[in-house]
């Protein structure tokens, strides 16, 4: 949209100012809650400045400079250009800072004072500047010295207590003690200090002397705790031992079974192989002497087939 022409959305009689042109294309963003970009160029010398807005809040500032402080500032000393809005250059981040929202506040007061005396209608630019201003950073409040660095102050202003303390009680004491007197109280104090001084050397003494017995009640707990730790790793040792032991000979048992088992297996196939062939044996020699009974019946009946009979007639006749 070419807000060159926003005398179109705001009639006027004549054609507005640079400035009012400014002043009424903001107004726009603001009345229409519009998102997009502002684009405003410099025409009495190199200028340019990207203002981006969210629902008419101001998020990013861009230009001719490479910070947007720098170019806001120049801003303020512009009065003839020209400006376009864009609403489809959008940028989806926010860099406005409070630094930023200072310049463009003093910027939008300057327009609005224009924009009056361009012949805008005051009741449209009522909140101006608080419209565009509401929603940005604002400066950090400064936290005073004392506040901010508290416990720093505090051990001052105790210090400065403490001081002011012993000086009234100095002068007291010398406006209403006698100079004998004060002496003899310099003298109690004196001896006062040297007390709390040897009860300040005493107690170090015994805070010493704790801190050493505390270290050697550490140092014999701690041993205490190694040997314990040492005596536990031992009889966790030796259960280990034992159930290794108790495993390994079980182990050993079930092998001796097993080989026991095997070697009775061993000699039972052993005897029954010498069993057969023992019978093998026996059944052979029984064949050969049943063969040979036979080869000498059968010698015989061929021997006694083959003998002569005997002669009976002839033992008659010589009788």
């Amino acid at each position: 949209m070419d807000m060159e022409r926003t005398s179109d959305l705001h009639p006027h009689p004549a054609r507005p100012g640079f400035l009012a042109e400014v002043t009424l294309a903001l107004l726009y963003i603001r009345d229409t809650r519009a998102t997009g970009r502002i684009s405003i160029r410099n025409a009495e010398r190199f200028g340019l400045a990207h203002l981006y807005f969210n629902a008419a809040r101001l998020i990013h500032i861009t230009g001719d400079k490479p910070a947007g402080e720098a170019i806001l500032n120049d801003l303020l000393t512009w009065s003839r250009g020209s400006v376009r809005f864009d609403a489809a250059l959008l940028v989806n981040y926010e860099t406005v800072t409070w630094q930023q929202a200072q310049i463009f506040a003093r910027w939008l007061a300057f327009l609005e004072m224009g924009g009056v005396m361009h012949g805008i209608p005051r009741a449209r630019l009522d909140g101006f500047v608080h419209s565009f201003t509401e929603s940005l950073p604002m400066q950090p409040i400064a936290l005073p010295e004392e506040i901010e660095y508290y416990d720093k102050h505090e051990e001052v202003a105790l210090a400065r207590q403490w001081q002011r303390l012993n000086e009234g009680v100095q002068h007291l004491i010398e406006r209403t003690v006698a100079e004998e007197q004060r002496q003899q109280l310099k003298q109690v104090s004196q001896r006062v200090n040297g007390v709390v001084q040897q009860a300040g050397d005493v107690t170090q003494e015994l805070a010493k002397r704790a801190f050493k017995a505390t270290q050697e009640g550490v140092r014999h707990a701690a041993g205490a705790a190694q040997e314990a730790a040492r005596q536990r790793a031992l009889q966790a040792e030796e259960l280990v031992r034992g159930h290794a032991a108790g495993a390994a000979q079980e182990a050993a048992r079930q092998r001796a079974l097993q080989a026991e088992e095997l070697v009775r297996e061993a000699l039972n196939q052993e005897r029954r192989q010498q069993f057969m062939q023992s019978t093998q044996r026996t059944v052979e020699s029984v064949r050969q002497v049943a063969e040979a009974a036979q080869d000498v019946a059968r010698q015989r009946a061929l021997r006694a087939d083959q003998s002569p009979a005997p002669a009976t007639g002839g033992l008659g006749e010589g009788q």
